[in-house]
C-alpha cells in the first residue's frame, strides 16, 4: 500500500469540489459529526456540522443501540445532538442524517468505541514532552502539518501491548503511521497499513521489559491539517489478525480460532444473526477486555469443511466432498498449496468464490479446477481484485480438484482463506444511480406538500430475466409511490412519489425491495445505497466507504412552484421527434427560472440534458427523438426541476407515458441528377404502415442552396410523391447525400414527425454551349483546311506519356 506525500494537496482541492457540486440550496447538507468517535454505555452530546442546519426535526439512525434524547440548534450550519448509547451497541461505525423541514441531508459516520476516550494535549511531539496515559483509552487527536503526537504509558514485561488506529476509516483522506518506542527511542514495532484495517495500521506485542513506553502517531509522509483525525485505541486487549475459519452459518454456534494475537491463538464459540451473503463482525473479549474493533466474519448457509493437512498433493486428498459447500484453510508457510476434492455431475454449473482480502487476509489467492486425472481446466487470480471467481461447468460427471495458493507464493500464520462453492442461483440488488459522482445528491428522498419528487431505481440481475416490480414498506405518512414494472432488457425504471398537500412533515427509513413479477421464481432483491467517505490518489481512489440498506424518505414544506408534463396524444416513431410540453404552476409573486431534465429515456430515444422556463415562463417545450431502432411499447416518463427557492430545491412532474411505435408512413426515394440551372423531379413510393386521418405533409430537407423542392400533401390513400425539383446557375455541383423526406401527420390536434427516407441528388454541370459565328459577315473565306494527318503509334504513345507528366 502506497504513502502519498500529496495527500493535503487532495484534501484541499477535491472536497472543495466535493461540496460544491453537492450543495442544494435549502436541502441540508451534513460534512462531519464530532468527535468523531464515543464509548458505549453512556450519554453523549454530538456536534453536526454541515450547512442549513437550523430546522432539524429528527436525527436518522440505521442501527439499533443509540436513542436520540435532544435536539439543541447552535445556528444556521451547526446542531448539537445529544444521544444515549447503550451497553450492547454494536462496535464500529454508526451512520446518521438530519432530517429537517427542507429535506434530508447527506448521511456521515460516527464510531462506537468500548473504551474511555481521551483528548489529545498538545504539545505532546517529542520523548521529551509525551502526553501519558493510562492503558485502555480510545485517544482522539489531529495531525497538522509535519505534525507527530506522543503518548507515553508504563508496561510491564511479558504484558500485551496492543495499538490500533482509526484514520482513514474516519472518512478523510489521511494515511497515518503508528509505531511503539522504547525509552532510549528504538523502534521495536511499527505499522503503516494492514490487511485487517487496511490504510490503517495495527501493532499488537509482548512487552520485553517493564518500563516507559511510547506510541507515536504521524501521517505516513510527515503530512497533516486539520483535518487529519485519528482515534488511537492503546490497550492490553487481543488484537488478532484474523480468525479461523473466516465465515459460516447464521444463527448456529461455531467454534473459531483467533489468528495473529503475541498470546498465540484464541479459540472462541460465536453465533451471528447477521443476513447470509454479508461481512458482519463479531466482538472479541477475552477476560475483561474487549478489542475496540469486530473481527470480520463471512456469513453464509453452506457448511464448513476445514483443510486437514498434508492436503498439497491431489493424491493426499482421498474424499471428495459433495456441492455445495465452503471450504477453509490458511496458506501457514511460503511455497504452500492447499487442495480439496469435490464431485459435480456433467453440466452442471457452479460459483467459486474465493474470498482472502474481502474478509481481511493478506493472502493474495491463485485458485485452479483440475479433473481427476489431474489435467487443468480452468483458474483464475483477480476476478474479484484480488480475489478470485470462476463459473465452473462440469465437462464430465467425477471428481475434481481445487487448489489454491498465493500468487507470489508467500505463506504467513493468519493467511486465511474461504472458497465457496454454489450452484447458479439468481440474484437481485437495486439502487439509486449516482447524479454526481462523488456525493449524494438526489440519494434522498424528499417530497414537498402537494407536490411530487422522482428518481430512478437501478437494479443488479443475475442469473434470471424478466420484469421486475418494486415493493415499498413504510412510507411516511401522506406519501404514494407511482412507478410501472421494470422491463425485462432494461436496469431502471422511473419512480415517482407524491405527497398530499395536508401531509405532515414527518419522515422515516423506508425497506424498498424489487421482486419477480412471476411469483413461482420467489426472486426478492433489497435496495442498498453506497457513500463514499474518503477518496485519493491515484485517480480518485475509494479508500473507505458505507453502505446502507435503507432509504430515507421525508415529506418536506411546501414550495412555490410545480411542474407537469402533458402527456403526449401521439406516439413518437421510429425515426421521428417530438415536442413533450412542460407546464409551470407559480404561486403569486414566483417568478425564478425553472431548470428542467428528462432523466429517463426509453431505449433508442436522445434528447438535451435540461431546458429552463424562462423566468417568469409557464411553459416551454423538451424535444425529444427516436431512432430507427428504438424499443417498441408505452414507456413511463417524468420531469424533474430545480428553481432557487432560497438555493435550489426539486420538483417532479407525475408519471406520463409516451408511446414508441412504428412511423405510418415510410418512403422509398430514388436517386436524382440534373445538370446546373435546369429541372428534374424526385420520385417516392409511399408505403403507408398505419392508417391516418386527414392530410400529411412531405418535404424534402436537407436541400443545398439555391434549389427549390415545394412540399407537397398526401393522404392515407395516397400511392407515390413526384417533388418538382427546380436549380439555378448557382446552385452547388456535385452529389448531395443529405437529402432526407420529413413526413408530419397531424392527429388529436397533435403532429408526428419523421424521417421517412434518405436520398441523394445530383448537380452536375451545365452543358457547353455551341458558338456558330456568321463567316460570311466576319470574316473572307479561306481555303478549306486540308485533313489532318493521322499520328503515327508512336506518336500516340508520347502524347499520353506527356499528359500523364502534366506536359
Amino acid at each position: 500500500m502506497k504513502r502519498f506525500k500529496l495527500f493535503f494537496l487532495i484534501c484541499a482541492v477535491l472536497l472543495p469540489v466535493v461540496e460544491a457540486t453537492a450543495a442544494t440550496g435549502s436541502t441540508p447538507r451534513l460534512n462531519l459529526i464530532l468527535p468523531r468517535g464515543i464509548q458505549r454505555g453512556q450519554e453523549h452530546l454530538l456536534r453536526f456540522t454541515g450547512e442549513r442546519l437550523s430546522e432539524a426535526e429528527e436525527v436518522f439512525l440505521y442501527e439499533p443501540g443509540i436513542d436520540i434524547l435532544e435536539l439543541i440548534p447552535v445556528d444556521a450550519n451547526n446542531l448539537d445532538v445529544k444521544i444515549s448509547v447503550s451497553e450492547n451497541c454494536r462496535l464500529g461505525e454508526h451512520v446518521a442524517q438530519v432530517r429537517t423541514a427542507r429535506g434530508i441531508s447527506d448521511f456521515r459516520s460516527f464510531y462506537v468505541g468500548p473504551l474511555p476516550e481521551v483528548t489529545e494535549v498538545e504539545p505532546n511531539n517529542s520523548l521529551d514532552q509525551p502526553q501519558a496515559v493510562e492503558l485502555n483509552v480510545t485517544l482522539n487527536g489531529v495531525i497538522t502539518n509535519e505534525d507527530i503526537d506522543i503518548y507515553k504509558v508504563v508496561g510491564a514485561k511479558g504484558q500485551r501491548l496492543s495499538v490500533e488506529i482509526e484514520a482513514m476509516r474516519l472518512g478523510y483522506y489521511f494515511d497515518p503511521f503508528i509505531a511503539v518506542l522504547d525509552d532510549q527511542n528504538f523502534e521495536i514495532a511499527v505499522s503503516d497499513d494492514s490487511f485487517l484495517h487496511r490504510q490503517d495500521g495495527v501493532i499488537s506485542l509482548t512487552i520485553p521489559d517493564d518500563g516507559d513506553y511510547y506510541v507515536l502517531v504521524r501521517e505516513a509522509s510527515y503530512g497533516g491539517n486539520g483535518d487529519c483525525r485519528y482515534r488511537l485505541h492503546v490497550g492490553d486487549f487481543a488484537r488478532p489478525t484474523a480468525v479461523y475459519p473466516a465465515g459460516g452459518p447464521p444463527k448456529q454456534e461455531i467454534s473459531v480460532q483467533l489468528i495473529g494475537d503475541p498470546g498465540g491463538p484464541i479459540s472462541k464459540a460465536i453465533s451471528l444473526s447477521a443476513p447470509t451473503g454479508s461481512y458482519s463482525g463479531f466482538t472479541i473479549e477475552v477476560g475483561d477486555r474487549i478489542t475496540p474493533s469486530l473481527m470480520p466474519f463471512r456469513v453464509s448457509e453452506l457448511l464448513n469443511h476445514l483443510e486437514l493437512e498434508p492436503n498439497g498433493d491431489f493424491n493426499q486428498v482421498a474424499q471428495p466432498q459433495p456441492l455445495p459447500t465452503a471450504f477453509n484453510g490458511i496458506i501457514g508457510q511460503p511455497g504452500d498449496h492447499d487442495c480439496f476434492r469435490f464431485s459435480a455431475q456433467q453440466g452442471e454449473a457452479f460459483d467459486v468464490e474465493c474470498y482472502s482480502r474481502r474478509i481481511r487476509s493478506g493472502l493474495d489467492p491463485v485458485i485452479n479446477i483440475f479433473n481427476a486425472a489431474g489435467q487443468h481446466i480452468v483458474g483464475d487470480d483477480d476476478a474479484r481484485r484480488p480475489d478470485c471467481y470462476i463459473r465452473f461447468s462440469a465437462p464430465e460427471t467425477g471428481d475434481f480438484f481445487i487448489r489454491v495458493r498465493d500468487h507470489l507464493s508467500r505463506g504467513q500464520q493468519d493467511f486465511v482463506y474461504r472458497i465457496e462453492i454454489t450452484r447458479v442461483e439468481p440474484s437481485l440488488a437495486i439502487s439509486i444511480p449516482r447524479i454526481d459522482r462523488y456525493s449524494q445528491l438526489r440519494q434522498q428522498i424528499c417530497v414537498p406538500q402537494g407536490n411530487r419528487f422522482a428518481t430512478l431505481i437501478s437494479a443488479e440481475r443475475a442469473n434470471f430475466g424478466g420484469e421486475l416490480e418494486l415493493i415499498a414498506e413504510g412510507l411516511p405518512d401522506g406519501i404514494t409511490m407511482q412507478t410501472r414494472p421494470m422491463v425485462a432488457n432494461l436496469n431502471l425504471v422511473p419512480v415517482v412519489f407524491s405527497a398530499a398537500s395536508d401531509a405532515p412533515i414527518t419522515g422515516n427509513l423506508m425497506d424498498l425491495k424489487a421482486k419477480h413479477t412471476d411469483p413461482a421464481t420467489n426472486i426478492v432483491g433489497g435496495f442498498a445505497l453506497l457513500a463514499d467517505f474518503a477518496l485519493g490518489e491515484p485517480n480518485n481512489s475509494l479508500y473507505h466507504t458505507f453502505t446502507v440498506n435503507r432509504l430515507a424518505c421525508a415529506v418536506t414544506k411546501a414550495l412555490p412552484y410545480k411542474i407537469d408534463l402533458v402527456r403526449p396524444s401521439v406516439p413518437l416513431v421510429r425515426d421521428g421527434s417530438m415536442n413533450l410540453k412542460i407546464v409551470a404552476t407559480r404561486d403569486e409573486g414566483f417568478v425564478a427560472p425553472i431548470i428542467v431534465e428528462f432523466p429517463f429515456r426509453p431505449p433508442g430515444t436522445g434528447t438535451n440534458p435540461q431546458l429552463v422556463i424562462e423566468q417568469g415562463a409557464t411553459e416551454a417545450y423538451y424535444a425529444i427523438n427516436a431512432n430507427a431502432d428504438a424499443q417498441l411499447g408505452k414507456w413511463p416518463i417524468y420531469a424533474i426541476g430545480n428553481a432557487d427557492v432560497e438555493g435550489p430545491v426539486w420538483a417532479a412532474s407525475s408519471l406520463s407515458e409516451l408511446e414508441i411505435s412504428e412511423p405510418y408512413v415510410t418512403v422509398e426515394m430514388n436517386r436524382s441528377s440534373c445538370a446546373q440551372g435546369e429541372a428534374t423531379t424526385i420520385y417516392c413510393k409511399l408505403i403507408h404502415r398505419q392508417p391516418f386521418e386527414g392530410e400529411a405533409t412531405a418535404e424534402l430537407l436537407g436541400i443545398p442552396p439555391f434549389i427549390e423542392i415545394p412540399s407537397l400533401k398526401f393522404t392515407k390513400d395516397t400511392p407515390e410523391l413526384i417533388f418538382n425539383v427546380t436549380t439555378s446557375d448557382k446552385s452547388p455541383i456535385g452529389i448531395h447525400k443529405g437529402l432526407f423526406c420529413q413526413v408530419t401527420i397531424t392527429q388529436n390536434g397533435e403532429p408526428i414527425v419523421s424521417t421517412a427516407a434518405r436520398g441523394e441528388l445530383q448537380i452536375n454541370p451545365p452543358a457547353p454551349v455551341a458558338v456558330i459565328a456568321d463567316a460570311a459577315a466576319t470574316t473572307p473565306a479561306t481555303p478549306a483546311a486540308e485533313p489532318a494527318k493521322p499520328k503515327s503509334r508512336l506518336e500516340q504513345v508520347r502524347e499520353a506519356a506527356n499528359k500523364r507528366r502534366g506536359q
